[in-house]
């Protein structure tokens, strides 16, 4: 492998910073993967520790690069922010970033839920509702868990193909109503053994939870979800206004 260039103008703590980003780019360090150790590049590129930090500390400010203590430097998973225009709509977002989402249905039945959905539903205990788990992608990446509640009439969301249209877009299409306005809680929740292994995090790891009560035109509630978002990938965005 070439070395680095003592005689050119850049330092060589930027050249190896763009030597690293090289390899990222054109794959050979995959996202999510581990890079050489600092001697390694030290002896690679024939260069000192120092050089090799500098360099590692700026990919990491710029979050190309994460450091994990006592397991090594790996490349970073890239951070998608929701746009505020998408209407609280993953799939749009996600496609307004010019990204590919993609939607994995884990479970979808009519059952009886515990109290707490019942109250969010505006239904008796005694009433069954519609339940989707839905694991949510950009770009391969798992970002989102998420669980959806509906009341029993809305018996079409157990046959609708809703892994690649917007919860909103189905409602409307076979109901008539529109989304007024959601009621978010934003809470931090550390992740189940269940949701680590969807998430491809650690048991334990924080994750951004947003319970969301959407409700339509005429006040009525369309839907209930819950969302556990590992928020190091993806941003959940909501905007205020004054009026």
């Amino acid at each position: 492998m070439s070395n680095l260039q003592n005689k050119v103008a850049s330092p060589l703590y930027q050249q190896l910073y763009d030597a690293i980003m090289e390899k990222i780019t054109v794959g050979e360090y995959q996202v999510g993967s581990q890079i050489p150790s600092e001697d390694q590049l030290s002896q690679i590129y024939k260069v000192s520790r120092i050089t090799v930090r500098s360099a590692i500390q700026k990919l990491c400010d710029d979050n190309v690069l994460v450091k994990k203590h006592g397991k090594g430097t790996f490349v970073s998973l890239p951070v998608y922010v929701e746009i505020v225009s998408a209407e609280g709509s993953f799939t749009k977002s996600c496609i307004q970033m010019g990204k590919t989402p993609s939607t994995e249905i884990l479970s979808r039945d009519l059952k009886y839920v515990d109290k707490r959905i019942c109250e969010q539903l505006n239904i008796d205990e005694n009433e069954k509702a519609i339940h989707i788990q839905r694991l949510r992608f950009i770009d391969g990446h798992a970002s989102m868990l998420e669980e959806d509640y509906f009341i029993a009439n809305f018996d079409f969301m157990l046959n609708k193909k809703v892994e690649q249209q917007p919860l909103l877009d189905v409602i409307r299409e076979n109901t008539g109503n529109t989304a007024k306005f959601f009621d978010d809680v934003i809470e931090i929740k550390y992740a189940t053994k269940e949701q680590a292994k969807h998430l491809d995090c650690v048991v334990g790891t924080p994750l951004l939870y947003v319970s969301q009560v959407v409700v339509g035109d005429s006040n009525q509630v369309l839907y209930y979800n819950e969302q556990y978002i590992r928020s190091d990938i993806y941003k959940f965005t909501v905007r205020s206004s004054n009026k």
